[in-house]
């Protein structure tokens, strides 16, 4: 079941396959925090008060101006700082609501990444740590005959008692949750008469490059940081408040 947030997601992969004879998958990660970064910012430009935001920035200024060149007792200075916090709340109050909506797009694009770029199946053998709450154990099963993995639950004893199929990479499957609603789990979902509540998969991480630590050669430096650059650029092209 997707989620409100994963309704874009088969137009973004079916995109994402169009691109992939063309870009390797690095570069298909620039270009979708490039897409982010123009959709976010324009959202965010059309629907804040951009002048009112340029004239309280310009009132905020004046006024740390005159507080920075104050030299009387520091009990008078009390109407410049009340001045200086209250246009410095105002400013954060009217661009709040269109940040908030701004955001959505590269929440989105976060969402369908991780699912798409996070993890990734092994080669089929390859042995995988389950983990299953409560007092079961799990075990990983890839016969590499086309059908999908799966994770076996036994018991205390070793009694086969469930078997979860994962059609997806994904870290954890477990019952479906009030956030589902908003995030699906691309895997699906236990049972609600399951006797166990989530089964935990170490599932390895999709590398994008071959050396430095390991939290650099996932997708999500390069998405952000390319998010950031093309952000400020944006910001600095279209003179955004």
């Amino acid at each position: 079941m997707l989620g409100l947030l994963d309704l874009p997601s088969p137009v973004l992969s079916l995109i994402d396959s169009i691109l992939t004879p063309v870009l390797p998958p690095v570069g298909r990660i620039v270009v979708w925090a490039a897409v982010g970064a123009f959709v976010s910012m324009e959202l965010y430009r059309l629907l804040s008060p951009q002048q009112q935001i340029a004239g309280l920035k310009q009132d905020l200024q004046r006024t740390q101006r005159e507080l920075n060149e104050f030299d009387g007792p520091f009990e008078e200075a009390w109407p410049h700082i009340r001045r200086m916090l209250s246009l410095a709340f105002r400013r954060v109050m009217i661009v709040f609501p269109s940040t908030l909506i701004a955001s959505l797009p590269v929440l989105i694009l976060i969402i369908w990444a991780d699912a798409h770029y996070g993890k990734s199946f092994p080669p089929p053998g390859q042995p995988i740590s389950v983990h299953i709450t409560g007092d079961y154990q799990g075990r990983w099963v890839d016969t590499g005959d086309g059908a999908p993995p799966k994770a076996e639950v036994m018991d205390g004893a070793g009694r086969r008692v469930a078997e979860v199929a994962v059609p997806k990479p994904v870290k954890t499957v477990h019952k479906l949750r009030w956030w589902n609603i908003l995030i699906g789990n691309p895997a699906g979902y236990l049972p609600d008469d399951a006797p166990f509540d989530q089964v935990d998969i170490a599932l390895p991480q999709q590398q994008f490059f071959s050396s430095g630590p390991d939290w650099l050669r996932g997708w999500e430096p390069i998405f952000f940081a390319s998010l950031l650059l093309f952000a400020l650029t944006l910001k600095i092209v279209r003179r955004i408040e």
